[in-house]
């Protein structure tokens, strides 16, 4: 299976700025994120893995490389400005390429990358736009897309919940739906899916809150969401939150069914966001009356 990833990245630090990639503290933690949604999505990931195995009897034991049939050939393509990123930390790797998106307003690097993305779709078989702190923990994730693709129409885009750890205390799913849903939004239906699977159904469910830093799309989706918008010349009649928003899912809600995992089954497509904006919110203590 071959999979393209596009991921913009922009690190140009402000004064003052609430923003994690314009706040020179965040320096350590977004350098270490970035590492981990290139590297070590890549090695997460690709066909190479290893394994201790001994030479025989009275030999010693060396870690000798293999390959496995439940990887992907995979390559990542990291959109970074130049002067404007924290890229050349990162090791050589083949698979990796950095691409200057040449724009001098930051704010246009997402849909750069993913427009660049969708252009180049007919040559993979999975695409995939991803925010630059996200690490991909589904080690079946781009198989188990296929397979979605292939037990529905193709008019449902899957995406996984974008989670955080709370420490000892287990996953806290960031893109949580308002109570009650947003009638006011054209793609907040209700609409609600099962697909087969080995060990039960998984349900999906129309999000309100579409946004998971990232999308994934087999060739045909890609095929048709990239058709909408080339006819259009990118231009949309309405805008989500923010640049990162309006790349990622904004771009897909006209053309396809934004659907993800109940939260029930929000472990079978799963990618862990590498902060702690959980710790921005109170927890909601259930009252007993």
């Amino acid at each position: 299976m071959r999979v393209l990833l596009a991921i913009p990245h922009v690190f140009a630090p402000r004064e003052g700025s609430l923003y994690s990639s314009q706040t020179e503290a965040k320096r350590g933690v977004k350098q270490q994120a970035l590492l981990e949604a290139t590297a070590g999505n890549l090695s997460r990931h690709g066909t190479r893995h290893w394994i201790h195995a001994s030479l025989g009897k009275g030999r010693p034991v060396v870690t000798r490389a293999l390959d496995t049939s439940l990887g992907v050939d995979l390559t990542i393509q990291l959109y970074a400005p130049a002067g404007a990123n924290l890229a050349a930390t990162l090791p050589a790797d083949p698979r990796l390429q950095w691409l200057d998106p040449e724009v001098e307003d930051y704010t246009q690097v997402p849909l750069v990358a993913s427009r660049r993305l969708l252009e180049q779709s007919a040559d993979y078989d999975l695409v995939g736009y991803l925010e630059d702190d996200l690490v991909i923990e589904d080690p079946q994730l781009f198989h188990k897309l296929l397979y979605l693709d292939q037990h529905s129409d193709g008019s449902y885009a899957f995406l996984p919940h974008r989670c955080e750890r709370m420490e000892l205390n287990g996953d806290v799913i960031l893109s949580g739906d308002p109570d009650g849903g947003r009638p006011d939004l054209f793609w907040d239906t209700g609409e609600r899916l099962a697909v087969p699977w080995p060990l039960g159904a998984v349900q999906f469910y129309r999000a309100t809150n579409p946004h998971s830093g990232c999308y994934f799309l087999s060739r045909r989706q890609a095929a048709a969401v990239l058709d909408y918008w080339h006819t259009r010349n990118w231009q949309s009649d309405f805008q989500l939150s923010g640049p990162l928003e309006q790349a990622g899912s904004g771009l897909l809600l006209p053309v396809l069914k934004v659907m993800k995992p109940i939260p029930d089954h929000y472990r079978f497509l799963m990618v862990r966001h590498q902060d702690e904006l959980w710790r921005r919110h109170p927890i909601d203590q259930p009252q007993h009356g």
